[in-house]
């Protein structure tokens, strides 16, 4: 798209009105540019969020399935220690002859002998914990493996986007200026202003007596003044910068 703007000598109202229209289809390229952009950053953040929760996780099942394996272990060699115990004391059996002796220590061993049963069916539990922490990390680690490798080529992807995205911007930033340069600073100001609170939609054209911005009529004394273009009008629903533009036909017959 080409652009012919005056280098030299006063720009009249109207011209600048509708330079000022072509800044704003160029501002609004700028700003779906970076509405778009800021998508895909939004997108990369909320993926980026993703993986760091799945590795959260896999940290947590990581550290439960420690503690439960810290767990067994201990317990395993309590259970060793004491079925030592329990062999130690059933050799001295065999070396004391005293009833009473030997009764005492028979209960001790069965004492021994109920702990150790409850401690292996607690190792049992403890197994099938562990088994199932195990086989709950291989999935997640499975899980972010996948994720990590589709990401990575969605990732590239996107940020090849992003860079074409940031070329059209500037591209668009440098004619921008070429545009704006055309403006008187006052107008431009308003308009800026416009612009901002406006949705991108800060000078309307009128066609048929209509506000092209909001669809309302626009009164007759001041469709007479559009028509002059002597100074800024603004449409009374909307405060939008409105202008005429004649017809081809109608500027020939003038």
């Amino acid at each position: 798209m080409h652009f012919f703007f005056r280098q030299t000598g006063e720009v009249k109202l109207r011209e600048q009105i509708e330079i000022l229209a072509t800044l704003q289809n160029v501002d609004r390229e700028i700003r779906e540019k970076n509405g778009a952009k800021q998508q895909l950053l939004g997108e990369l953040q909320i993926k980026e969020k993703e993986i760091q929760a799945k590795k959260q996780e896999i940290a947590l099942v990581a550290a439960a399935y420690a503690e439960k394996e810290k767990e067994r272990q201990q317990k395993d060699r309590i259970l060793q220690e004491e079925g030592k115990k329990a062999m130690d004391k059933r050799m001295r059996m065999n070396r004391i002859k005293n009833t009473k002796e030997l009764q005492a220590l028979q209960r001790e061993i069965d004492q021994i002998r109920q702990a150790n049963s409850e401690l292996e069916e607690q190792l049992i539990i403890i197994f099938e914990e562990i088994d199932r922490l195990k086989a709950d990390l291989k999935a997640k680690e499975e899980e972010a493996i996948l994720m990590q490798e589709e990401w990575q080529e969605r990732q590239l992807e996107m940020q090849t986007k992003i860079s074409g995205i940031d070329q059209l911007v500037s591209e668009a930033s440098t004619l921008r200026k070429t545009i704006a340069s055309q403006i008187a600073g006052d107008l431009m100001s308003r308009y800026e202003l416009i612009f901002a609170r406006r949705g991108g939609f800060a000078v309307v054209e009128v066609s048929g007596g209509i506000c092209q911005g909001c669809y309302m009529n626009i009164p007759p004394q001041l469709w007479n003044e559009i028509i002059k273009s002597e100074k800024i009008n603004l449409c009374p629903s909307c405060q939008r910068i409105l202008y005429y533009k004649p017809s081809v036909e109608h500027t020939k017959e003038a």
